[in-house]
């Protein structure tokens, strides 16, 4: 354990920034492999997750203080030096001054440590800069709330100002910890008296029964976690299977399987009754899968590779279309999901979704039900898919979504919702052939 908490956080963010890497399997492989000590672990998250998710603020903050070309690495650094600065307060201003010299001389440019030095110093001296400079008020949402500008004006469009305002601020904040019991093996009352027991803050979904919210140290620690008893997913990840209503006895086919989350609640609530296929096109996350299954006790699953636009050779009662997507409804978790996504992204993608609903919708039963869903918040990639879904389908209708009072046409669920992921689910049933 040669590296420091803010050497192993600057790797993470080069990694994520130039090699596309995903910092929340970066953070937890540090983790994993002891690169940091137990008592820096939180800080390491916190480093990482902050600078990501305030990167186009802090790059504002940093820019009249940069007169030369710096690498790449360098600008990180500053960027993680000023995260602390301005949004953490138990930090001396000196330690992080001196942690950013000592890295760069780490890294073998002395010459860079003195500018780091100089850079940082003029900064900490500073007023801080007003984002009042910005005269732009979309720019200005933009910067203050560090979402790419394409990002702000494409929600304006679709959601008005004051939802996309929400929608940004909501992105910087971290989403609510929640768990699902596994109600083949514990009852929920049950759950919620031992997490309790262990120290946590508990509150129960009002919406979804099996779904606790909780408050306390690290779930994956507990024996409760590591038995199978209770898994971690986020609460609008829960209302997929919710929304499908596995009755017992029922046949079910997931297309797009991985990592398996979905999978295992909708084989919880068959309670070891019927019958789930499960497939996905990445032979690799197969193995993910299988081990969940495996140590939640879940016998009534069979998992398979699978491409989703390839024919099925059965029918079922029920057809779960968890498509790929964007994923910009869970940027609170992946932070780098704002800077990584273009508009073409958005445009290359629904084409490949409603392939994928065409083609599983020959495996649904008449009178059956394709639940379509994906974690974005994108309405191309949602209420578009399933419309031009319907308008070439008669033999399929919307099915209503009552959910806590309401009846929603589709549900699109936004980040400040529950502060939990942005989601969207819409369930379609195929007309029964009399």
């Amino acid at each position: 354990m040669d590296k420091n908490v803010r050497y192993v956080a600057l790797e993470i963010l080069d990694d994520v920034l130039t090699e596309d890497g995903y910092s929340n399997l970066l953070i937890n492989a540090a983790i994993k492999e002891d690169k940091v000590e137990e008592k820096d672990r939180a800080l390491l998250t916190e480093l990482v997750y902050g600078t990501l998710q305030h990167k186009l603020t802090l790059e504002y903050y940093i820019e009249p203080f940069i007169k030369a070309n710096l690498k790449g690495w360098m600008k990180r650094l500053l960027m993680m030096s000023v995260y602390q600065a301005v949004y953490l307060t138990k930090i001396p201003d000196h330690a992080i001054i001196n942690e950013a010299v000592e890295i760069t001389k780490r890294r073998g440019s002395y010459s860079g440590a003195k500018t780091i030095n100089a850079i940082l110093r003029n900064f900490q001296r500073s007023e801080l800069r007003s984002l009042d400079e910005i005269k732009d008020d979309l720019k200005r949402l933009s910067i203050e709330t560090s979402t790419p500008l394409w990002l702000v004006k494409h929600w304006k469009t679709h959601f008005g100002l004051e939802v996309t305002r929400k929608i940004c601020q909501n992105l910087l904040e971290r989403p609510d910890t929640s768990v699902r019991v596994n109600t083949t093996r514990m009852t929920v009352e049950d759950a919620i008296k031992r997490l309790k027991e262990e120290g946590y803050t508990v509150r129960q979904s009002d919406v979804v029964p099996e779904c606790l919210f909780i408050e306390g140290p690290p779930i994956v620690q507990t024996r409760l976690f590591k038995d199978g008893l209770v898994s971690v997913q986020d609460a609008s990840s829960m209302l997929v299977a919710h929304i499908m209503n596995p009755e017992p006895g029922d046949t079910i086919l997931d297309t797009c399987s991985a990592p398996g989350g979905k999978t295992c609640h909708m084989a919880e609530k068959l309670n070891q009754t019927g019958h789930i296929d499960a497939h996905d096109i990445h032979e690799h996350k197969l193995e993910l899968i299988d081990f969940n299954l495996r140590k939640l006790r879940l016998t009534n699953v069979d998992i398979s590779l699978h491409d989703a636009r390839a024919p099925f050779d059965r029918q079922y009662d029920k057809v779960l279309v968890d498509a790929p997507c964007s994923g910009l409804g869970v940027a609170k978790r992946k932070p780098e999901i704002k800077y990584d996504k273009t508009a073409k992204d958005i445009d290359n993608l629904w084409p490949l979704q409603l392939d994928i609903l065409r083609n599983a919708a020959e495996a649904v039963k008449p009178g059956g039900l394709m639940i379509y869903s994906t974690c974005t918040i994108e309405q191309m990639e949602n209420e578009n898919v399933v419309y031009s879904f319907i308008k070439e389908n008669n033999n399929f209708e919307i099915e209503p979504i009552e959910l806590a009072g309401e009846t929603h046409k589709t549900l699109q669920i936004l980040p400040h919702d529950f502060n939990a992921d942005g989601f969207f689910i819409a369930k379609l049933r195929r007309k029964d052939v009399s």
